[in-house]
Parts: C-alpha cells; structure tokens; sequence
C-alpha cells in the first residue's frame, strides 16, 4: 500500500541521513517516490549475485515450453482420434495456448499450405523447432536487463501506489486518500513542523518548528500579505489551496520529524535562510529523541 511504501521510505531516509534526499522526498515527493520504486526493482531483479530476474525468465521459459509441448502433444491426439488434418491441428494448437502466447492463426498459413498428411512428422518437427528457440532466448537473457518487460515494472508498482499527491499548503506533506482526484477534502494523519518546509516566522528568520494541526487550534495568525492576515482557524478563507484541505487542531507530533530537526538543523538552517531562535526554538525534548527511537515508531 501506499502508506506502507511510505514507512519504508522514511525507514530509509533515516537509515541513510542524507538531506539532499530528504529535500527531493519533500518538496518533489512524485518524483521521488517513482525513482525510489524503480532503484528498489533494479537492485531486486538486477541483483548481480542471485541473478533473479535471469531466473524469474528462465523459469517463464521452462513453463512455456511445457504448455507449449503439451499443445503440441494433445493437439495431435485429437487430430488422430477424428481422423483430421494439418488445418484442424493449427486450429487446435492455436486454440490451447490463446491463453498464454498471442499465436495468430494467419501466420502459420505456411505450414497449412505445405499439404502434410503425417500428422506424427508435424507433431516432431514442430517439438524439434521449439527447442532451439527457447535454448536462443535462455542466452540472451544471460545479459539482458528489464528490456523484455512490455511495461516496466517500477511503473506499475509507481501506477498502483500513485493515490494522492496534493501536499499540505504548510507543511508539503501529502494527502493520504488513496484514490487520484478524490472527492471530498484533502487529509492527513500527521502534519510535520513547518521548518520543514522552509516557513518562517513573520517578519523574522525564525524557522516555525509547530505543526498546522496545533496552529489551527491556536490564537495564532496566518499572514498572507502586508495587508492581510486572518485567524490560523479560519485558514480555509485563504483561497483555494487551503479551502480544500481538512486540518483538525491536534498537538501531536510524531518523533521522526523532531529527530529530523534536531538531526539537520545546520542543514535546514543554511537551506531556509532561517534559524531555530524566539518562537522557533527546538524545545529541548526533542534533542532527546535518537534515530533508534525514530525507526522503532516507525516499524509500529
């Protein structure tokens, strides 16, 4: 799912701790996402050591060619026992693998046309044929990559896990419908401090360390111009950004973001333009909380 995807994501970034990829999961999360799915597939099927995909394919080979014989084999068995011909074989060959191979029935008019009556020849000279090709296949896949994949799979799992990427006008963290183009408001569990973001403080290079839920809930201002500002709870008057999102007033935060501030704070700093100074303090709890804590949440 969706949200799973997005466990194991966070599980990474913090194995790994690097800020650039925290910035691309955060401002550019499609984008991210996609090539975090495609870098999980390449290093899976890729794997130089297990070879899986060589063997994902061999293995598709060996079940082929056992449909594909067994066609071959009850294709003649029917022909024999109804006393038929080379065009009720096609016609019968055809038929048991149109579920497994895209075998037009025009293309093999050739075979028809050579007028064989040795049913046995045709059933051994079509097993004699097939083998050769498959023993062909099995050396190219020795080097191949993902090419042979019609779509590649990383777009798929990217396709089935899309869901919504609307993030929060704050805090740019996204919506957790998983439908695209949902109806009804946008919505998140957690909201992460605003400094993840970059916003300040007005007026200040105070970096924001609340959250959206427990500024919807405060006396607090949001300030949308020189001249104009209204309550934080009223943030849906704002325009269409904020009118479409549903943000309940909560306090909780969860510990991964605190130990991120905490953990990047030079970097958020220097990115931002901003300091945890005045409002935005890091308040000391934080500075407690350690990456082993973070990802035991996590697998929660």
């Amino acid at each position: 799912s969706r949200f799973k995807l997005e466990i194991y994501i966070l599980k990474s970034l913090a194995e790994e701790e690097n800020f650039e990829k925290y910035r691309q999961y955060i401002h550019f999360p499609k984008d991210f996402f996609e090539n975090f799915i495609k870098k999980c597939v390449d290093d899976y099927c890729l794997d130089k050591k297990d070879q899986r995909l060589k063997n994902l394919l061999n293995f598709s080979l060996d079940c082929f060619q056992i449909l594909v014989h067994a066609a071959i084999r009850d294709s003649t068995k029917v022909v024999k026992d109804r006393s038929g011909n080379v065009s009720l074989w096609l016609d019968e060959f055809c038929r048991r693998l149109g579920d497994v191979l895209d075998l037009p029935r025009s293309d093999l008019k050739s075979i028809e046309h050579q007028e064989t009556t040795d049913i046995e020849f045709l059933k051994e000279a079509m097993s004699k044929a097939l083998d050769p090709v498959l023993e062909n296949l099995k050396k190219d896949f020795a080097v191949i990559d993902r090419e042979p994949f019609k779509k590649k799979p990383h777009k798929i799992l990217a396709e089935q896990l899309c869901g919504c990427w609307e993030p929060c006008p704050f805090c740019k963290a996204l919506c957790t419908n998983t439908i695209l183009n949902h109806d009804g408001d946008h919505s998140l569990s957690f909201h992460r401090p605003q400094a993840t973001a970059g916003i300040h403080w007005h007026k200040t290079n105070h970096l924001v360390t609340d959250i959206c839920s427990s500024l919807v809930a405060s006396n607090c201002s949001l300030v949308l111009g020189e001249d104009r500002k209204i309550p934080y709870k009223n943030y849906r008057d704002a325009g269409p950004r904020y009118s479409k999102w549903s943000i309940t007033p909560d306090t909780s935060v969860q510990s991964y973001w605190k130990w991120f501030v905490c953990h990047f704070r030079a970097e958020l700093e220097s990115r931002h333009c901003g300091k945890f100074e005045g409002r935005g303090e890091i308040p000391s709890q934080w500075k407690q909380i350690t990456k082993k804590d973070v990802l035991s949440e996590l697998e929660k």
